[in-house]
This record gives C-alpha cells, sequence and structure tokens, in this order.
C-alpha cells in the first residue's frame, strides 16, 4: 500500500491529462432538431444514483413530459466518477454525476475547459433520520474502535471515491496511517460482502442497494459512517460544461424540469411498484429488498427541488485538502448555479 495515496492523486487528477485541451463544440441534436444531451453516470446504479431510474426507458412518459420535445439524453455508463470526469473533461459528455473528489480534483487542474458548474442535487449522506453509507465487519468482530483497524485488511470500492474519503479522514483524526498502520485494498461494491463474511477483508464499505443487501441477511455490524465522520454532506451530484451550459441551455432547463417532476412521480407512494421494479432490473436484487427502503427515510435523502447548499459539497473537498489529497482547497460556491433549476 506504500503508492496508494499516489494512486489516489493520480485517479482523482486523471481529468487532468490532455482532455484539458478539449475545445467546445456544437451541440448535438437528433434528426429532428431535438438538442441530445450526453449524460455520464458516476458508476452507480438504482438507489445510489437516481437519475439511473429517474430516466430509464421503463419510467412512464407522463413522469418526464419534455423527454423527446425539448430535448433527448444519451447516457454512458462509467465505471465511477473518476471516469466520468475524464468523458466530461474530453469533451465526450455534456452532463454527468461527479464525487466531491474527482469535482475538486478537475477545477484544480483546470481539467473541464470553460469550467464546470454543479446543477443539481443527487443524494447527500448523513442527513438527519436518512440513510448513511458505511464501514462494516463481521458481528461479532474484535474491531470495535478505529485502534482496531491496524494491522488489519479494509476494502473500499476505488482510491480517491468518496468512501475512501471518509475512511481516511476517520483514520487521520485518530493518528492511523492508512500506508503503513494498515492494509486498503480496493474490491466492487457487490462483491464487499462476500469479502467480509469470507475474511478475506476484515472491514468494507457498503453503500445502497448492497447495504441494505447485507444487512437483510444479518451477522455484520456497523463500524464507523459517514454521518459519524463528516455528518451531512452532499456525495455525488448533478455538473455540466459551463460551455454546454452556454450554448444549450433552454435544453438544460427542460432536462432539470424532468429530473424535478420524474423525481416527484418515483417519491409518489402510488408508484412504487413501478420504481421497485425498475430498480429490480438496474441492479439484480430482490424486489422485496427494495421495496423495504426505496424511497423511504431508510433510503437516501434528496432534495426534492433539486437545489444544493455549496457548504454541503465544501466540508468533503475541505477535508480531501486537509489529507493532502488535493494541492490546495477549492472555493465551491462560485461553482454551484442552481438557475437552470425550476424556478431557479
Amino acid at each position: 500500500m506504500t503508492s496508494a495515496v499516489g494512486t489516489i492523486r493520480r485517479r482523482l487528477l486523471l481529468a487532468g491529462s490532455a482532455a484539458a485541451l478539449a475545445t467546445a463544440r456544437a451541440p448535438l441534436a437528433r434528426a429532428d432538431g431535438v438538442p441530445l444531451l450526453r449524460y455520464v453516470t458516476g458508476g452507480g446504479f438504482g438507489s445510489s444514483e437516481i437519475e439511473t431510474v429517474i430516466f430509464d426507458p421503463a419510467i412512464p412518459a407522463e413522469a418526464l413530459p419534455r423527454r423527446g420535445k425539448e430535448y433527448d439524453l444519451r447516457f454512458t455508463f462509467s465505471n465511477g466518477t473518476p471516469q466520468a470526469a475524464s468523458l466530461l473533461a474530453a469533451g465526450e459528455a455534456d452532463l454527468g454525476t461527479l464525487s466531491c473528489s474527482a469535482f475538486a480534483a478537475g477545477l484544480v487542474k483546470e481539467a473541464f475547459g470553460t469550467g464546470l458548474s454543479v446543477i443539481c442535487d443527487n443524494y447527500q449522506d448523513g442527513a438527519p433520520g436518512y440513510a448513511t453509507n458505511g464501514f462494516f465487519v463481521l458481528e461479532g468482530s474484535p474491531i470495535k474502535t478505529a485502534n482496531d483497524l491496524r494491522g488489519k485488511t479494509v476494502a473500499v470500492n476505488a482510491f480517491g471515491s468518496a468512501v475512501d474519503l471518509v475512511l481516511r479522514v476517520y483514520l487521520k483524526r485518530n493518528n492511523i496511517d492508512p500506508k503503513r498502520d494498515l492494509n486498503m485494498v480496493e474490491v466492487g461494491f457487490p462483491s464487499i460482502g462476500t469479502a467480509i463474511r469470507s475474511g478475506r477483508v476484515d472491514c468494507g464499505c457498503l453503500v445502497l442497494p448492497f447495504e441494505a443487501a447485507e444487512l437483510a441477511k444479518g451477522g455484520l455490524r456497523m463500524l464507523l459512517s459517514g454521518a459519524d465522520v463528516l455528518g451531512p454532506s452532499s456525495v455525488i451530484f448533478n455538473v455540466a460544461r459551463r460551455d454546454y451550459l452556454a450554448q444549450n441551455a433552454a435544453a438544460t432547463r427542460a432536462f432539470l424540469a424532468d429530473y424535478v417532476h420524474g423525481l416527484a412521480w418515483i417519491s409518489d407512494p402510488a408508484n412504487r411498484p413501478k420504481v421497485v421494479e425498475v430498480m429490480a432490473a438496474l441492479t439484480k436484487l430482490p424486489t422485496d429488498l427494495l421495496d423495504s427502503y426505496v424511497m423511504t427515510k431508510k433510503d437516501y435523502y434528496r432534495a426534492p427541488d433539486g437545489r444544493i447548499d455549496a457548504v454541503l459539497i465544501q466540508k468533503p473537498i475541505d477535508a480531501l485538502a486537509d489529507l493532502g489529497l488535493l494541492p490546495k482547497a477549492v472555493p465551491i460556491a462560485q461553482y454551484v448555479d442552481m438557475s437552470y433549476l425550476p424556478h431557479g
């Protein structure tokens, strides 16, 4: 693990390659002239990235009255937010889902050409009364404190991810060096529960829907959570290239109007059966498991109007800078633009 921090920096700053030289291009459009928005996801599905549900083809057209008329949407499913940041930096995507870490790193390296703006909330971790991401151990594990992690193997989904940041802040507060005092490994979210149960790792991070699936099996205990470490914070959010916004503001407003309208539609209890069906198809998880938490207070908090407070993004970004994973802090408020939302 001696190269872990270097790996994180490389991934966080991936967008600072030659892609930073990408120039603005005319917005794409369908043959009939309807603007085409190229959206790159951050690597998640279902509850962990709600845009994949709202704009799923199986969601009825009534939930998205502007789609196909004022804009159309083309999804690219990335492996994670560092890859999504690279596609945005290269001009291969116009809008997308980014984590605070990938967003801040790209800004520091001026990787996004004319810039990037946060235009909408996606979900918030640790909001009072709602779900939070966590690190888990076996129920009978002797690991009960940060100090007990010394010499242990801990799994994160990816170095430089939002949950990786939570762990590193927790370790630093407890004077534990992740390079020297424990072994950090990368394991995909779907495999982390199995890795803990098999003893391949001693502790690992879980996010919805995998957290709900593993807790339903029993036998795991949460050691720490995002809420414990950072309090309420913005884990991921929706962004857009500023050059794209300047050229295609009307289509972006239509997209975000549908985003908010679609969020209201999937939040309506009357539509729960359809929403659970769509999430089951996306995540390959049982419908009864998804029905136990989706779009309830056991799920993540999402602002109904799509708006997000810059303070919720600033907190984890300041933590990145404090850990030395960013060369400097980034004042986020100047990059947050809620004006494209309905009544923005």
